[in-house]
């Protein structure tokens, strides 16, 4: 749903390419940006009375069961059973090497298990790709992306694959542009930007469309300066809320406490732990934090 704060933010040159994929007729030689926002959101709030059609996701929106992934005799997950529904963000943590990666990619349909089954918003990935993989928004530990590409040309390419109507697409990308502090790079070629940009711009890729989301980051914090990092956090805790279902893999044990409502904890593959951060601390009774949680379930608190 587009808001009219969000079409305020837009520059000139884009209120002017907005009317015309409204369609909008404009007769005079010259008009008042305010006028224009208000013509844009006459449009848009009688295509969204036409068109309105309230999104929510399969609960839960993320279920993998009996999840098995060998690479030659290296066991990389065992058994794993995880559900992930609307309205949560779940931390998948872990040391390097714990199975976290492999999850998400097959999660993401990026690598097919051994055994066990996954599903993202009711559909299965191995049986229906495309709608289950259409359902998904993944950001990779190792961010990559077309280097031949600008920031522009990227979005706007993710806005086609996700089907996301151009007007839309133009006002959200203006939206995520300015919280991702990524104006100046709009026009830039992938390739040549720093792992910190390149995260960003994956960032409004996926946001290019209209939540609720099925969200799967692999070390999403980690690149992001710290305004960034807080305004990926406050969207993220803000998605939650709305209907979104959020699970984030990392070993960065601040990131996970200060944003999960529950924590899956892996260790050589398997899981060693899972709940609350109230119910992880009460089945380890020496520890009094995540972090202490995490070592006792991972090889024991260093003396």
């Amino acid at each position: 749903m587009i808001q009219r704060a969000n079409v305020e933010q837009m520059k000139s040159s884009e209120l002017l390419r907005l009317a015309r994929v409204l369609k909008l007729p404009i007769l005079d030689r010259k008009i008042a940006r305010e006028s224009l926002v208000d013509k844009i959101m006459v449009e848009i709030e009688a295509r969204n009375k036409r068109e309105f059609i309230e999104m929510k996701l399969n609960s839960p929106a993320i279920k993998i069961e009996n999840l098995i992934k060998r690479f030659g005799k290296k066991v990389a997950v065992w058994g794993l059973n995880l559900k992930v529904n609307p309205g949560e963000i779940v931390g998948l943590v872990g040391p390097n090497g714990a199975g976290k990666t492999t999850t998400l990619r097959i999660l993401t349909g990026i690598i097919k298990p051994t055994s066990g089954s996954v599903e993202v918003d009711g559909y299965d990935m191995l049986d229906n790709p495309i709608p289950a993989k259409s359902a998904i928004g993944y950001i990779p530990e190792k961010p990559t992306c077309y280097p031949s590409l600008t920031v522009r040309e990227y979005v706007t390419f993710m806005a086609r694959i996700y089907e996301v109507p151009n007007e839309i697409a133009l006002v959200r990308m203006r939206q995520f542009v300015d919280m991702f502090q990524l104006d100046e790079y709009l026009d830039s070629y992938i390739g040549t930007l720093s792992k910190g940009n390149l995260q960003r711009a994956l960032l409004v890729g996926i946001f290019v469309r209209d939540p609720p989301y099925v969200l799967a980051l692999d070390e999403p914090i980690y690149g992001l300066d710290p305004r960034g990092a807080w305004n990926l956090k406050a969207y993220l805790r803000q998605l939650r809320d709305e209907g979104s279902a959020i699970l984030i893999s990392t070993h960065i044990l601040e990131v996970a406490s200060d944003l999960c409502d529950r924590f899956v904890i892996m260790n050589e593959g398997s899981v060693v732990g899972r709940g609350t951060l109230e119910e992880l601390l009460a089945s380890q009774k020496e520890a009094r934090s995540l972090e202490e949680v995490f070592l006792s379930l991972t090889g024991g608190i260093p003396e």
